[in-house]
């Protein structure tokens, strides 16, 4: 099936709603998983591998481990990146914007993939940006050049034995000179996306948590509305 990016975002903003997150964090969640859409990263389906362990950390807090001017560690303690990514990237922005670099490592956390869409802003915002994080089987790292919101990925084999952690570093950095940002990559909207049954579907049911009384509010959020997303 083919749905809009509108549709994703509207469909994932509900889902995340009934999954437990706040109305913040639904807006900027579902933001993300469009921008990974729209980069070819498949955002929809690392969500799809997650809702199940999305569903269950609905109440569970993370933790502040160790914070400097520089440095700043934040504990998921096994949830989705998702859980603590808009704040965490706030901070660690914070940080760099000051001083001219920072670095933000997120421990005990998976899902690590939908955090490129918080990073791209840090990007487009004038920072040098890398991250990188390990599987069992390679280290990913994803480079955004200051000024851009595509990131440049890259593979590696591991030096030694795989980490046991799964975490994710990040560093922050402002380059010598003030970067033009870079043009926005445009896709082909107005095909829309291929998406698979069963994922929408698993989306669809998690929004169903949702009960959105009728609003101007709600209204403009795509509530009621005749969409398929509804």
């Amino acid at each position: 099936m083919r749905v809009s990016l509108n549709e994703i975002q509207v469909m994932c903003r509900k889902a995340f709603e009934g999954m437990g997150f706040a109305p913040g964090d639904c807006e900027d969640a579902a933001d993300m998983i469009g921008w990974l859409q729209l980069q070819g990263l498949d955002g929809l389906g690392a969500v799809d591998k997650a809702l199940d362990y999305l569903q269950r950390e609905a109440r569970q807090p993370f933790a502040l481990s160790f914070e400097d001017n520089a440095l700043l560690v934040i504990d998921a303690q096994g949830q989705s990146v998702l859980r603590c990514a808009a704040t965490a990237v706030e901070l660690a922005l914070a940080k760099a914007q000051a001083s001219g670099q920072a670095v933000l490592r997120i421990q005990h956390c998976h899902n690590r993939l939908l955090l490129l869409g918080y990073l791209c802003r840090a990007a487009e915002l004038g920072l040098k940006v890398q991250a990188r994080w390990s599987d069992a089987r390679q280290v990913h790292i994803a480079a955004f050049a200051a000024g851009s919101n595509r990131p440049q990925l890259h593979l590696q084999a591991h030096a030694g034995a795989a980490p046991l952690e799964q975490s994710i570093t990040v560093t922050f950095s402002r380059p010598p000179a003030p970067a033009q940002p870079q043009g926005r990559v445009h896709a082909a909207l107005g095909q829309g996306f291929s998406v698979s049954p069963e994922t929408w579907q698993r989306l669809k049911q998690r929004a169903e948590h949702v009960l959105v009384e009728s609003s101007e509010a709600s209204r403009r959020h795509g509530a009621g509305g005749g969409s398929d997303a509804d």
